[in-house]
């Protein structure tokens, strides 16, 4: 039901758009349909599809205006979270395949003392992970940051596609022991709080 109701907020909100063209937008035509990535889609349908790199952020809520990769500016009214190789129709059936963006991220080799308690830390804070067989990478951000320097983690920081999320394998197992675990880490977390100066400065 709400879809058809979005559906009709898109159409007032072209004909508001009449009066403001020379923004350079073509209003006209709005991306408001999305096709997941397993469905199959006939390959004729896709010759003249636009791809659009998303981040991992991005792909959670797509932004209203995106970027494609021929430069062009489409215009997107998505309210699910999409994900690499989902297929977005628009009300003048063209397509726009969803690729991953290049974004900064933190590589942490796995072996270091800290690893798994901090893998656990990411999956409790739902930060986004990649594991692989020589560590974990995930999205760069402040707080990313300040874990990893409180459990004294040494990383790497590189530019490259976060692609698909292995949740770390801790959140599998929801049980109360790990609930235990999880009020244990917060006492972690408050001996850090009085040492601040610790090892921030550097």
């Amino acid at each position: 039901m709400s879809a058809d109701h979005s559906h009709d907020h898109d159409h007032g909100h072209e004909h508001e758009h009449e009066h403001g063209h020379d923004c350079g937008h073509n209003h006209d035509v709005v991306y408001n349909k999305l096709v997941k990535a397993n469905h199959k889609v006939a390959s004729v349908l896709l010759r003249n599809a636009k791809t659009i790199e998303l981040t991992f952020d991005e792909r959670q809520e797509v932004p209203h205006d995106v970027k494609a990769t021929d430069g062009s500016t489409l215009i997107c009214h998505l309210h699910d979270t999409v994900e690499v190789g989902d297929k977005l129709v628009s009300n003048t059936n063209e397509w726009a395949v969803v690729a991953a963006a290049q974004e900064e991220l933190f590589e942490i080799a796995r072996g270091q003392k800290g690893f798994e308690e901090f893998l656990h830390v990411a999956g409790l804070n739902f930060w986004p992970v990649q594991l692989n067989d020589t560590g974990a990478r995930i999205v760069a951000s402040h707080e990313c940051m300040h874990m990893l320097e409180h459990f004294e983690l040494e990383f790497g920081t590189l530019t490259a596609p976060m692609l698909e999320i292995v949740v770390p394998e801790i959140k599998h197992h929801d049980c109360c022991d790990h609930d235990h675990g999880h009020s244990h880490e917060h006492g972690h977390a408050h001996e850090h709080k009085h040492g601040p100066d610790c090892g921030h400065d550097h």
